[in-house]
């Protein structure tokens, strides 16, 4: 938005590749997005979710980053799983059993239990749907099944009207 003057309203965006990079680095390193915005030098977490609202290229990239943290998760329970012994087994049961869960909502299509199939058109798109005329072969029908049809036509006809 702009005024009359040209200028534009309201403080002016600290938005930067630079920036952007940093968040989703350390996203790839095992951060969740709430810790990143927490620490010194990165911008408040609603900062950047506006800056993923307005910016689509920003958008896929967090998102992508998301799904490297999953993939991070995933490292971890392996690290978790070799390094458990009896007596860490109680407390290893319940960090794996968290990483389990957060990989599975970072990056469901990889890591839940449960499989969603999806049907989408070319390219990933939308399905294209083409709706075809009924066709009712009238010749398998008695005389007095095609006098009923015609009778239940012409009174939806009627009704239409």
């Amino acid at each position: 938005m702009t005024r009359p003057s040209g200028k534009p309203v309201g403080r002016p965006t600290k938005y930067s590749e630079e920036l952007a990079d940093r968040i989703c680095e350390a996203m790839v390193n095992g951060q969740d997005l709430m810790t990143v915005c927490n620490s010194s030098g990165f911008p408040d977490r609603t900062t950047v979710y506006r800056w993923a609202w307005s910016n689509p290229d920003f958008a896929t990239r967090l998102e992508q980053s998301r799904e490297a943290l999953a993939d991070h998760a995933a490292y971890e329970i392996g690290q978790i799983a070799t390094n458990c012994t009896p007596e860490t087994a109680a407390a290893d049961r319940v960090r794996l059993t968290a990483l389990q869960w957060r990989a599975s909502k970072l990056s469901p299509r990889k890591y839940s239990d449960r499989r969603v199939n999806e049907i989408v058109g070319a390219n990933g798109g939308p399905l294209a749907i083409q709706e075809k005329p009924a066709t009712v072969d009238l010749s398998v029908l008695t005389p007095e099944e095609r006098a009923d049809f015609k009778r239940i036509l012409l009174r939806l006809k009627e009704q239409r009207a």
